[in-house]
């Protein structure tokens, strides 16, 4: 159900700043905390409707969408907190079928003309940062998702289960080592850049992300759109063009209750489990199901491009990917459609630079990308 409402309409609801995203809260209760979100979040779009000229079977069709998402959201915690987490899934799969009905933004990366193996133009350049122990000559593999053989090492994120390994990449440096809290001079962390292989005629992979970067400020940007180009490396592209479009004000008014209950902020990374992880835990469940089934002759790869919750400062820096790994395997333990999607470089250390930006100014004029 579409609401074609105006941008002064649409932002008279996002007024309050209480929507802003990401969300840092009280770790008192979580289900209240969110009920209550989105309960002032319904009351803001039902005054604004009735404030205007809408039809009134539209607006309240979408209303009743509104609140049907935002209550299956809610009930969705309470059956996985209640230990139940199968029933908790299948709640969840219910709201996703009634967002796919009114999809926000999916980002199609595969081309079917050729997209030569070296260019070096690709407006998306990702990053990736780990840890090692030892000073010396690493490969590709090193930097890419942790190998099946080492699924015992992955621990739980935000979109990562424990146990099943997922590519975590980002689009700057700053961003990357802000997520793992490292400090790049006391110890040893490689860097790689890495790029779609976009060519489907080569790689027969469907690849597709998934838009939850979207925040209820970033329509209130003016004046242009920010970058993240080398010259304004740390912020976030925002196309502000694409905010302005009606669809999409439309799509978001239906997507904020999902993007809000993935955006908050985890009060302590040390206790072993973060209520903050559940929604975007069972988004990555949908994905791969969604990759896994129905059968077809060629693979899917679905990734997720969200802004970083690990403070409001961090959610400016850029923007995170996860992809998921899809369960089929190389001989060295590794995914096979990711291995296939993805070229990189080989990984450089952090220490051998002045600073993170001459690294990422090196690994952006890299431009020997291999697969692994």
């Amino acid at each position: 159900m579409i609401l074609d409402i105006s941008d002064a309409q649409f932002k008279r609801i996002f007024a309050n700043s209480k929507f802003n995203l990401p969300i840092r809260w009280d770790n008192k209760n979580f289900v209240n905390t969110l009920q209550v979100l989105f309960d002032n979040y319904i009351s803001a779009i039902i005054k604004e409707c009735e404030d205007s000229s809408f039809c009134q079977k539209n607006r309240e069709c979408v209303i009743r969408e509104v609140e049907r998402i935002s209550f299956l959201i809610v009930k969705t915690i309470k059956e996985y907190l209640n230990g139940f987490p199968a029933k908790a899934y299948n709640i969840f799969s219910e709201v996703m079928h009634l967002l796919n009905k009114v999809p926000l933004q999916i980002y199609h990366k595969s081309v079917m003309e050729h997209f030569d193996s070296n260019y070096v133009d690709d407006p998306l350049a990702l990053f990736r940062i780990v840890g090692v122990e030892d000073n010396v000559q690493y490969g590709r593999t090193r930097v890419f998702h942790t190998p099946y053989s080492l699924r015992s090492k992955v621990a739980t994120n935000r979109y990562g289960i424990a146990g099943f390994p997922s590519l975590y990449l980002a689009t700057s440096l700053k961003l990357c080592a802000n997520e793992l809290r490292i400090a790049p001079e006391q110890h040893l962390y490689l860097a790689s850049r890495f790029q779609l292989a976009r060519n489907f005629q080569e790689n027969n992979i469907e690849i597709k992300v998934i838009e939850l970067g979207i925040k209820p400020q970033d329509f209130f940007v003016e004046g242009g759109e920010r970058t993240n180009t080398m010259n304004a490396q740390g912020t976030r592209f925002i196309d502000t063009n694409l905010l302005r479009t009606s669809n999409i004000r439309s799509a978001y008014l239906l997507w904020y209750p999902l993007i809000a209950a993935c955006s908050f902020i985890r009060v302590n990374k040390k206790d072993p489990f973060s209520v903050e992880y559940v929604i975007p835990q069972l988004l990555m469940q949908w994905v791969r199901n969604e990759m896994a089934m129905p059968e077809c002759q060629y693979d899917k790869l679905i990734g997720i491009r969200y802004f970083s919750c690990a403070s409001k400062r961090a959610s400016e820096l850029g923007y995170n990917y996860v992809f998921p790994t899809s369960g089929k395997q190389t001989s060295n333990s590794f995914c096979r459609v990711l291995s296939k999607a993805f070229k990189l470089t080989k990984p450089h250390f952090l220490h051998e630079y002045a600073n993170m930006d001459k690294c990422e100014a090196a690994l952006r004029k890299d431009v020997d990308m291999q697969h692994i």
